[in-house]
């Protein structure tokens, strides 16, 4: 899928999932890279932020937020499409997001990086969004 395509498709759903980051403050944010067959390759297919716009909504861009990203996600493409499809909330997100970790195939992985000290994110309401969901 081309990248314009693909931000397109994903604008459509992440910006309308508040609870992908209920307990975290206000300026939480996610950097993510989406490559199209490997997670570890080197040439990313479209790179953008979402971060929390306020209480009651995400925002999503592909401009870097003058916020410091808290994580850095990476997705393969199928991987972000299998996980987002039909989704109809943070639990199934969630779950999905946990099996592909822990199960990769050919084309279908995630990984993350910490990107802030794991002191300051628990500040930020990470401690009680690990609890929630298993990380």
């Amino acid at each position: 899928m081309e990248p314009d395509k693909l931000y397109t498709k994903l604008k459509e759903f992440f910006p309308n999932q508040l609870d992908l980051m209920r307990h975290l403050h206000v300026n939480a944010c996610w950097e993510y890279s989406i490559t199209a067959q490997s997670t570890d390759d080197a040439n990313i297919k479209l790179n953008f932020f979402l971060f929390k716009k306020n209480e009651k909504s995400l925002e999503m861009t592909k401009n870097k937020p003058a916020i410091r990203p808290d994580l850095i996600l990476y997705f393969t493409e199928k991987a972000i499409l299998n996980i987002i499809e039909g989704v109809s909330g943070a639990e199934e997100y969630y779950e999905r997001y946990h099996n592909i970790m822990d199960h990769p195939q050919p084309g279908i992985e995630v990984d993350s990086k910490v990107n802030k000290p794991r002191l300051k994110l628990w500040q930020i309401g990470y401690k009680q969004y690990q609890k929630d969901f298993k990380f």
